[in-house]
This record gives C-alpha cells, structure tokens and sequence, in this order.
C-alpha cells in the first residue's frame, strides 16, 4: 500500500542524517515527491532489468539486493537494514537495474524518484557529498562480500554477514540486538538454515554475540568483525 507524500515536518526522511544537511527548498522536494510503500517478506521492491526508477531507502525492516537465474540459483549481494539506503549507482546511470531488490521481512521503504534524486545530485553539494561516501562504502562492501563468499569458510561467512548489518556509515540505525532469524541470515549468505545455526552456535561459544529466539544480541562486534578473516 502506498502512502501519500510526506512534508518535510512529518517525513520519515527527517530521520536520516542527509535530508538535515539540505538546504529548505531541497528539503521540500525531497519530502514532497519521496512516496512511503509497504512490502511484504518476500516481495520484489524492484526487478532486474527494469529501469532504475527510484532510490531506495529502509524506513524499517530488511532487505536484499541479489540475482537470480532462470534455474533458481542466486547470489545476494548485500542485505539493507532500517537506516540504510542503496541503488545510487544504477539511478545516477539510468540504467536498467543489474539486481533485484527484495523484502526479506515485512518492511516498510521510502522510495525517492530518479528526477528528484538526480536534482538533488546536481544541485545540492552536501547531497552530492553524502552520495560519493555511499558509493565507495558501498564498493568496499562489495569487495568484501565477494573475498568471503570465496574465500572464507561458512562460520566466518555469517560472522562478517552480521557485521557487516554495522556499517556506521552505510547502515547508522543498526541496534545491537538483531531481530534476525537464521533463515534471514541463510537469505544473506547463501546458507542453509541448518548450517547458519551451527555457525551462530560457535560465535556464541566464542563470546561474540547471544542468541535468544528470532535475535541475536552482538556482545563483542570488534571481535566479530575480525572473525575468519585470519583465514585470508
């Protein structure tokens, strides 16, 4: 369900670090044209091969960016927690997004249209400042996830997966109790859910984070971040 245009005083934006940045009339575009849609766990919040129509943001809940092939095969590239926003690249190219952007649980997302993102580029130098962080974050992230998922065995996999819900800069909201359940983290890591619950198992023997039912409480994220990557 979609909800109607938001001003700048009740907007889910005001709780994003960049929309404070921009100057008033920015802040007015951006509050007026961005639309707040639902979407249930499993959905498609934009297809591969579609053209690149809005930014998207996280106002809460989670998501994926993945590929999959005709076959059922996939590959997720990153997951999006509350806070996080992502697809800069592909509307800043106008392109046809190269993913699918997917709900992993119910979740709620503020959907900023590729005008008023691509105005905002041009116009605003604190925006534009914003989006240049969120695209080298964003490539070191995805340097990362490519080195694990080659490289490093299935307990560091999950390690990293979860730590990496922590990036101060590309995900700020991120709390240290998780309400992730093991089938989200098999959704972010390629895993099977059997094989995510004896991962998590050995980080919680190792100190480094506490499972209660459907969340996972990060004890030591240092320590976490750290974990497997000896391997290398």
């Amino acid at each position: 369900m979609t909800a109607p245009a938001l001003s700048p005083t009740d907007s889910p934006l005001a709780g994003h670090a960049w929309f404070h940045a921009l100057a008033p009339e920015h802040q007015a575009l951006a509050a007026r044209e961005t639309v707040l849609q639902e979407f249930a766990a499993g959905a498609f919040i934009a297809r591969r091969g579609e053209p690149s129509r809005d930014w998207i943001g996280v106002d809460s809940g989670l998501i994926k960016l993945a590929v999959y092939t005709p076959d059922g095969r996939g590959c997720t590239f990153s997951g999006v927690p509350a806070g996080g926003w992502c697809g800069e690249g592909s509307v800043i190219k106008r392109e046809l997004r190269r993913y699918d952007v997917i709900a992993i649980r119910d979740s709620r997302v503020l959907l900023v249209p590729e005008p008023v993102f691509n105005t905002l580029l041009a116009q605003s130098l604190p925006f534009s400042s914003f989006v240049v962080t969120q695209l080298n974050e964003r490539m070191g992230q995805f340097i990362a996830t490519v080195q694990n998922d080659r490289l490093l065995s299935a307990d560091a996999r999950v390690a990293q997966a979860i730590a990496q819900l922590f990036h101060p800069s590309l995900y700020p909201r991120t709390s240290p109790v998780l309400e992730l359940s093991q089938e989200e983290i098999g959704l972010l890591t390629g895993l099977s859910r059997q094989r995510v619950n004896q991962a998590l198992r050995r980080l919680a023997d190792d100190g480094l984070v506490h499972l209660a039912y459907q969340t996972i409480r990060v004890t030591d994220l240092p320590r976490l971040r750290h974990f497997g990557l000896s391997e290398l």
